[in-house]
């Protein structure tokens, strides 16, 4: 279908969701940073399949999971002095990719190595480069993410494989209309059935909505120390600095605060997206108070009640992913805009201009 058919039908821009669609030139988060450690940890990223692994002074490296003798996964190997040791020769890879050691011969072919990636740690994440390396922005580090590893904040943080392509995530996640109708029964907050403001600066989209006095949604209003009943002003405030990540605060105000009683809370909900094989997705959440030390089980009650709600929109996705995927139509199909979409637009529009500054673009 072309672009001037996909208006007519108000299909608008194509996401790529059947597609290559993942920009190279960017920062992606490969794992959080608890995950990796001197055992090498085998990941699919950006359908590539990467190994992580640490140093012994805590330096996080990746690396292409094949070695180049024999394409055996290095990530079934161990680390020695530094040094990665596939499992099938016993040949020893440095953190540059290169090899240093071949146990049946003194030589070293050039050739024998695989590409390394730069990796940047902030917070509990380690992102990964894996396009042009000289792309990458000067001064100019992933997304901010400290936050999730300071002591004044309680952090809550879970981790999805979805059988999905990630734009519809990312869209899905700035689309906060569907709360009231697809999480009805988890989220309880039925007052978003109206339209965000959306803004744009650059390729950072953000919303913004006040919301009428009311009860917090129960995945929440605990670790702040509200019943499910109390009634609580609420700004809700989004913001996606980038296509691996974005933000949505959570800004409440208790309007009958005793004297000398806190008053106003933050919940900061993080969505990150991480392609992974073609068709899946790692996706990374995080549910972060601005209270400190809020108690284990608190965090846990949390932990269940956010896990139960993002499993509706991952048997949702699933399925519509599958459907689309098994259509012969495909996304040759109208898909009908509305005004809540707008920020789902938005994430379309720098996913254009990203994979157009790569000399790529998507079908349609």
């Amino acid at each position: 279908m072309s672009t001037n058919q996909r208006q007519a039908t108000g299909q608008g821009l194509s996401n790529g969701m059947l597609e290559d669609n993942y920009p190279r030139n960017m920062w992606w988060v490969a794992a959080r940073g608890d995950e990796v450690g001197e055992k090498p940890l085998a990941r699919w990223l950006l359908e590539k399949p990467v190994v992580l692994y640490r140093l012994k002074d805590g330096t996080p490296v990746a690396l292409d999971d094949r070695c180049p003798h024999r394409w055996a996964p290095l990530s079934a190997g161990r680390v020695v002095d530094d040094l990665l040791i596939c499992p099938y020769h016993g040949i020893e890879f440095g953190s540059d990719g290169r090899c240093t050691r071949i146990p049946t011969q003194d030589t070293i072919p050039d050739s024998m190595r695989v590409r390394s990636y730069p990796l940047v740690e902030s917070g509990a994440f380690v992102w990964i480069w894996m396009g042009d390396p000289e792309k990458i922005p000067a001064c100019d580090p992933p997304v901010d993410m400290s936050y999730t590893a300071d002591p004044n904040w309680s952090v809550v943080l879970g981790y999805y494989e979805v059988a999905v392509n990630w734009v519809l995530i990312r869209e899905n996640v700035l689309d906060l209309t569907h709360i009231a109708y697809l999480h009805s029964k988890t989220f309880k907050q039925d007052d978003w059935a109206s339209v965000p403001e959306v803004s744009m600066d650059g390729d950072t989209v953000t919303y913004r909505q006040d919301f009428d006095l009311g009860p917090l949604s129960p995945l929440f209003c605990h670790a702040m120390g509200f019943s499910e009943t109390k009634s609580v002003k609420r700004e809700q405030e989004g913001r996606m600095p980038s296509l691996a990540v974005s933000f949505s605060d959570w800004n409440v105000h208790d309007p009958e605060a005793q004297p000398g009683v806190r008053a106003d809370f933050l919940m900061r909900g993080c969505h990150i997206v991480t392609p992974s094989q073609r068709g899946k997705t790692h996706y990374f959440w995080g549910a972060a108070f601005d209270i400190p030390n809020i108690s284990t089980e608190l965090c846990e009650r949390t932990r269940a009640s956010v896990t139960e709600a993002f499993d509706e929109d991952k048997a949702l996705l699933e399925q519509l992913y599958a459907q689309v995927s098994m259509d012969p139509c495909g996304v040759d199909y109208p898909e009908i805009g509305r005004l809540g979409d707008t920020a789902g637009v938005r994430v379309r529009q720098v996913l254009q201009r990203k994979l157009a500054a790569e000399d790529r673009s998507l079908s349609g």
